[in-house]
């Protein structure tokens, strides 16, 4: 089997509640490629929206040892697990066998649709795949630009075309406009009440939709959410289209969305594998690895001293987020002490167990050796009931916020900035607290400080009082504030950056279009613009790729940028 975009694979046998993950057990899958063994529309959608599971290998050697510290969301260690190519290599293989299986449900949805004689029978539906769809297609081409995509996973439709054998590379541009206008049509005809199509028809509805339960107006504020992120994201390459794109979705009102708390109809859309009836490999990705401590760089966002006892600390998902360091007669809890973005030689060398399940049973119990403050073990550890985060209406908040302070398509903000970022904060703080702590039953020590400062008051309170903490640090005591477009315009991208803490691929790609994340480097830790085609698809589809490598202004290396980065010249 030839992990490459061209391929295409049967659709994935799955009950209707038990979705089986998508990146294992191809071979098995594949025994007849033109036999799709009686696999329902319901189970192919079901099997596309496991297929977003985010790969063991993606998280080992593209999150955990280059998109963390390239963002400064974290620091490594040591640099001991260079072999990126294990993780493109999953991402893109996993990434077409989804096109293939989208594909095999657009030519489902055109059957279903000529057989009751209507074209709009299955728009719903259809709208529903787009924005799966897009999601993932955004992610791989922010990831490595071009890319093949329109003729990419039809290989069945066409076995003897060399199009659909050896697909062409689209450009990142092509793709980007391509998926907006689909989003744009997919969310107006989620967000309209009708039942029923132009012709009278009742519209098909997936019996059993693991996602999002059908909830269509939640589905459309899924594809405004991505509608502002990717028109943000090329807003300065081409604002002349991105400008209407973003205020109208900027307009549109989150009623779903907007719900306060972190479930999965509030808060945030997520994968939550006890639903999907899967395990994420996160704590396999961290435990192996080891090598990810806290930074300098976050560790100044979140508290207004460097005492290791915690008293300096102003942002309470610092107590979500990390774990301190091994305890000692000193810091019976143990220490907040956070690794150098950069090491050098008086650095002292960090080992411990922070990651070892063998904490399940000894949760203080870090190793002597681990000196630096970890990322939270419960975040890590726990597979079942810690979700993988699609989009949060924090991020929607932050986004908007920063169309207001730009200024883009006239819009302004309907109180003020302050009001605006402070919004963001709050509701980022009610997704953080009640996520975690509260959804897993794994979660069972919390620091002293932020126990005794959540367990006086409710959660909406108590986030209020954080967000309201963290803006008197960072905009109203900041003896830097002078109310200039810059300076909130770093707030907003500051307090993004932290919410997208368990979504470093999303923080990679803010600091690569803004080079204005938090930076204690003056990222000078920001060196990938872009990750390098895997070699499977260089091999296969040879002839394409040295056509794509004539476009690309430093060859396929890191050192490209992707169509949409803007700042790189000005830096």
């Amino acid at each position: 089997m030839k992990w490459i975009a061209a391929l295409h694979v049967v659709p994935l046998a799955m009950t209707l509640l038990l979705v089986t993950s998508c990146t294992k057990d191809f071979e098995e899958m594949n025994r007849e490629p033109f036999h799709p063994m009686g696999t329902t529309m319901e189970a192919l959608f079901n099997g596309v929206v496991s297929s977003l599971q985010q790969n063991m290998n993606e998280q080992f050697y593209l999150q955990n040892e280059i998109w963390y510290p390239e963002t400064e969301l974290g620091a490594l260690t040591s640099e001991a697990w260079g072999n990126s190519q294990i993780g493109t290599t999953a991402i893109w293989s996993d990434y077409y066998h989804m096109l293939a299986n989208i594909r095999e449900l657009e030519k489902r949805f055109d059957a279903y649709d000529e057989e009751h004689g209507d074209t709009a029978v299955c728009d719903k539906v259809r709208a529903q795949v787009i924005i799966l769809k897009a999601y993932q297609t955004f992610k791989i081409t922010d990831i490595f630009g071009d890319m093949p995509y329109t003729q990419a996973g039809r290989i069945w439709e066409n076995a003897s075309s060399q199009a659909t054998m050896k697909p062409e590379w689209d450009t990142q541009e092509s793709i980007y406009k391509s998926l907006l206008e689909e989003l744009v049509w997919s969310r107006d005809i989620l967000h309209a009440d009708s039942v029923t199509t132009p012709s009278g028809n009742e519209y098909y509805k997936l019996p059993y939709d693991v996602l999002l339960s059908n909830n269509y107006t939640l589905w459309a504020e899924f594809a405004n959410s991505l509608i502002l992120r990717h028109g943000l994201r090329m807003y300065d390459k081409d604002p002349d289209y991105a400008t209407p794109l973003l205020v109208d979705a900027y307009n549109l009102i989150y009623t779903v969305m907007s719900a306060s708390g972190g479930s999965a109809l509030g808060g945030g859309i997520c994968l939550w594998p006890s639903v999907l009836g899967t395990n994420w490999d996160g704590n396999w990705s961290f435990r192996e690895h080891k090598n990810l401590r806290m930074g300098e760089t976050v560790w100044s966002c979140l508290s207004s001293t460097d005492d290791m006892d915690g008293s300096g600390i102003f942002d309470y998902r610092t107590f979500l987020f990390f774990d301190t360091n091994h305890k000692t007669d000193s810091f019976p809890n143990g220490a907040w002490k956070p690794y150098p973005q950069i090491r050098t030689t008086e650095t002292p060398i960090e080992g411990g167990s922070p990651y070892a399940q063998s904490r399940d049973g000894n949760y203080t119990f870090k190793g002597p050796g681990c000196l630096f403050s970890p990322f939270n073990y419960y975040l890590t550890r726990d597979e079942k009931y810690v979700p993988q985060i699609l989009v949060t209406y924090a991020d929607v908040l932050f986004m908007k916020a920063e169309i207001e302070v730009r200024n883009i398509g006239g819009i302004t903000p309907p109180l003020n900035a302050d009001e605006s970022i402070r919004q963001g904060v709050y509701q980022s703080f009610l997704f953080w607290t009640h996520i975690p702590p509260q959804a897993s039953s794994r979660w069972t020590y919390l620091y002293p400080q932020y126990d005794n400062y959540v367990g006086n008051t409710d959660i909406w309170s108590c986030s209020y009082n954080m967000s309201s903490d963290v803006m008197n640090y960072a905009v109203w005591m900041n003896p830097n504030y002078d109310g200039s477009q810059e300076f909130y315009l770093n707030m907003i991208y500051q307090q993004r950056w932290l919410n997208l803490f368990r979504q470093p691929w999303e923080a990679w790609a803010l600091a690569r279009r803004t080079f204005a994340t938090p930076t204690t480097t003056d990222h000078a830790k920001l060196t990938s613009y872009r990750m390098e085609y895997p070699q499977k698809e260089i091999e296969y589809n040879y002839d394409n790729y040295t056509t794509q490598l004539t476009r690309m202004t430093h060859g396929d290396t890191r050192q490209t940028p992707v169509w949409w980065m803007t700042k790189l010249g000005e830096r």
